[in-house]
């Protein structure tokens, strides 16, 4: 968070602004050309490399981050994937990772561990759009330098969802086996330095900025997850973000779902992307928390378009989006957080991905974000001073 007190000019930047999250439906041979096309036309100011989960199954949200991941494998009996930790090259692979994660991480610079970072690069089946993200960048950077992106999104699956996702070689989740846990954790952490490195590269002036995709944090605490302890997740989280923070990015969290944003408000995260169309309320019991948030330079991500109820989106218009926008904001200015505080302090994106959405529906979610966005900063142009 201390990034925003050093760079007043970022904050400027990144309020009222406007991204999109995760996926989109785009899945026809042209599909990753498509949706990154339609990316940039949209977003310009904040483009996001898009996940395609209907285009290559290995876009799944879980199996995305698992390429060249240690003891990854498949049972083609029960049809699933597993994590082994009981061979020998496990082992020698977990000191190489080891080895590599203390080099990146005690590096001045990310340029100067390329080679091992490439080691845990995301391409082609994992993401089919990354590539395409980085080319549009590096042209646009070399024909109008003075006109690039003020951000630069990707993303990782979060390391809880990530970790429970997968079970052990004895059908246990990998979240409870310490070892694998550290695995994925240095793993993810990896490959977001990844991409922060590589988004710099394509596009120096722009600031990275790595979303870790939480839904299933949503659960910790409840029955399925009665053992999981909360200090031990923050963890996780907060390895990841600090190591985001170190090399000038900026860390966020998205989770769609009624959760503990004390464990979000904890993990050090820049950036707290809630659904507020369906759960503001219950973002609001954490108005004085999150209010310290914002003063300390944390910035709140209203996912305000919901994208999970396409009753709800399609009776949605401009007007109606504002108002339930104020609805949410009502949820914290009503427990005593300043209005302007918190538009100082927000950006807008649809509350979760538009995956599930028909193609049309994807971009109209994108185009009222665009709106509100719009609208909003026309609005706080015209407050007095």
């Amino acid at each position: 968070m201390e990034i925003f007190q050093e760079n007043s000019k970022l904050g400027e930047q990144l309020s009222l602004s406007f991204t999109g999250i995760g996926s989109l439906p785009f899945k026809n041979e042209a599909a990753p050309n498509e949706a990154m096309d339609y990316v940039f036309e949209c977003c310009p100011d904040f483009p996001y490399w898009a996940q395609l989960p209907h285009f290559k199954k290995e876009e799944d949200m879980a199996l995305q981050f698992s390429e060249n991941l240690l003891g990854l494998k498949f049972d083609e009996k029960e049809c699933r994937y597993f994590l082994d930790d009981t061979d020998e090259d496990f082992f020698l692979g977990l000191e190489n990772l080891f080895i590599d994660y203390e080099a990146v991480t005690n590096s001045a610079s990310l340029s100067d561990c390329a080679d091992i970072l490439e080691k845990y690069k995301i391409s082609k089946p994992y993401s089919n759009t990354i590539n395409i993200f980085l080319e549009k960048l590096r042209e646009i950077t070399k024909k109008a330098p003075n006109n690039v992106p003020n951000f630069t999104k990707g993303s990782i699956t979060g390391p809880f969802t990530f970790s429970t996702s997968f079970s052990d070689i004895e059908g246990k989740s990998a979240y409870y086996n310490e070892t694998l846990r550290e695995v994925i954790v240095k793993t993810l952490s990896l490959k977001a330095l990844w991409q922060v490195k590589e988004f710099k590269k394509a596009s120096p002036e722009s600031t990275p900025v790595i979303f870790m995709d939480e839904p299933s944090i949503s659960q910790v605490g409840s029955c399925a997850f009665v053992t999981v302890k909360k200090d031990d997740v923050v963890q996780m989280l907060k390895t990841i973000s600090d190591d985001i923070k170190k090399f000038g990015a900026l860390s966020g969290i998205h989770c769609c779902g009624k959760t503990d944003w004390d464990i979000a408000i904890e993990s050090g995260v820049n950036i707290i992307n809630f659904d507020a169309y369906f759960y503001a309320q219950s973002v609001g019991t954490y108005a004085k928390r999150l209010e310290e948030f914002i003063k300390k330079g944390g910035f709140l991500s209203f996912g305000i378009v919901p994208t999970l109820d396409k009753e709800a989106l399609s009776s949605l218009t401009a007007e109606k989006l504002k108002e339930k926008f104020k609805e949410a904001m009502n949820c914290l200015t009503g427990k005593g957080v300043n209005k302007e505080l918190i538009l100082k302090h927000c950006f807008i994106t649809p509350s979760c991905g538009c995956g599930s959405l028909d193609i049309n529906s994807a971009k109209r979610a994108l185009s009222l974000c665009s709106e509100l966005s719009c609208a909003l900063k026309k609005e706080k142009e015209e407050m007095p001073s």
